[in-house]
């Protein structure tokens, strides 16, 4: 009977290609490990430039435009760095330069700068936005909705007038022919002389259609009194000729929905007469305006308490009586 004798298998006793693995050189395979982390690091560094440079531009942005390209320029609002790479003072130095090449007509307005009326200063022909300025006329003489200067005075034949904001409402039908139209055109243009740079009055002649002062042809407007806009509204007053019939209403609810602190209405006309519906319809259109009412006549005044006192008491205005028989024709 034979016996079986197991015997452990030693280092010794493996194959030599077994050996020869186990014993790779320690420097080559340090070689091995640091090629495979400087590759990844490389891959890595590649990866994150690439998502740098495709990042889209977030919201928040400001956008400079370059006509002259036709691109447009993202800077970043809240990070250190422009989209291509430029540190914070790099891209506030292209901002600004960009910013000095643009005309000053494209550059973005002040938050303040077109709420501030300019008067004289500002008659280079821009159309403002927000609230209106006094150089947003394409003529001159800035349209306003506004009372932004304060209360002055001014008077048409005595009756005087006081706040920002005038209209004045003129008959100019063929009755006013000659020495009465020419006499209330020169106290047209006297009363504006009065006014600040920062009033604002308007202009309507009337006979059966009424006739606006309009610099840019917009119908009827508030205008600044600065010097362009009392010079062209002269040059309007002016070129106005006595024609047609008379036509009163129209006229003075085109005034009343400027909501003027103050109306001069002026006229000669007897016939036809406001009626009793007719100063109801005034008076419900008027949001507070004082409505002075001239009227021309021949003779002293008779004391009659015609149309043209009531339409002054019931809007709290004053009547002025103008005796007009020594006046040229």
């Amino acid at each position: 009977m034979s016996t079986s004798r197991t015997e452990a298998i030693q280092p010794n006793d493996h194959p030599q290609w077994v050996q020869s693995r186990r014993t790779m050189p320690a420097w080559l395979m340090s070689m091995l490990m640091h090629g495979l982390v400087l590759t990844l690091l490389i891959l890595t560094v590649q990866s994150v430039s690439k998502g740098i440079g495709d990042e889209p531009a977030r919201q928040g942005s400001i956008a400079l435009a370059n006509r002259s390209e036709n691109t447009t320029d993202y800077f970043d609002g809240d990070s250190s760095q422009s989209a291509d790479g430029q540190s914070t003072n790099d891209a506030q130095q292209t901002q600004q330069s960009v910013a000095d090449a643009m005309p000053a007509a494209d550059l973005p307005p002040s938050p303040l700068g077109d709420l501030l009326p300019r008067g004289d200063s500002a008659l280079s022909g821009q159309e403002a936005t927000g609230l209106p300025s006094a150089g947003g006329m394409t003529q001159g003489g800035a349209t306003s909705k506004g009372g932004l200067g304060n209360d002055g005075k001014t008077s048409v034949f005595g009756a005087e007038g006081e706040g920002s904001k005038f209209v004045y409402v003129f008959d100019r039908s063929a009755s006013m022919t000659g020495g009465p139209l020419n006499a209330a055109k020169q106290e047209l243009i006297k009363s504006l002389h009065d006014l600040d740079k920062l009033h604002q009055f308007a202009i309507i002649f009337y006979n059966e259609n009424p006739q606006v002062f309009s610099p840019r042809g917009n119908g009827p407007e508030l205008v600044f009194a600065d010097e362009q806009g009392k010079a062209l509204a002269e040059r309007f007053v002016r070129g106005i000729i006595a024609s047609g019939s008379t036509q009163h209403v129209d006229a003075l609810a085109m005034a009343l929905n400027m909501k003027p602190d103050v109306i001069f209405f002026l006229t000669d006309a007897e016939q036809p007469q406001l009626f009793p519906a007719d100063l109801d319809r005034i008076r419900k259109l008027n949001k507070g305006t004082s409505i002075h009412a001239i009227e021309f006549g021949y003779g002293p005044f008779d004391g009659r308490r015609n149309f043209l006192v009531k339409l002054a008491d019931e809007n709290d205005g004053k009547h002025v009586y103008v005796d007009i028989s020594g006046f040229r024709r």
